[in-house]
């Protein structure tokens, strides 16, 4: 968790937290995503940025939501 605290900027953080315990919905992550950055869930922004977290293991698909995971 004190690793979450420190990550910038604070919208990543946001997206972070929100996958954390139950998960994110696909609803509640186009949510954050258009809140702080302006982007849909489909923009190629937004997708850049799901497979950079999925890449390094942090935040991906599990079923039906998006859980965080720091290994």
């Amino acid at each position: 968790m004190a690793a979450l605290l420190q990550l910038e900027p604070v919208h990543l953080r946001r997206l972070l937290k929100a996958g954390l315990r139950r998960g994110a919905s696909a609803e509640q992550l186009e949510a954050i995503l258009m809140e702080g950055w302006g982007w849909s869930l489909n923009s190629s922004d937004a997708q850049s940025l799901l497979q950079a977290l999925a890449g390094r293991g942090w935040f991906k698909p599990d079923g039906a939501v998006w859980k965080t995971y720091f290994v």
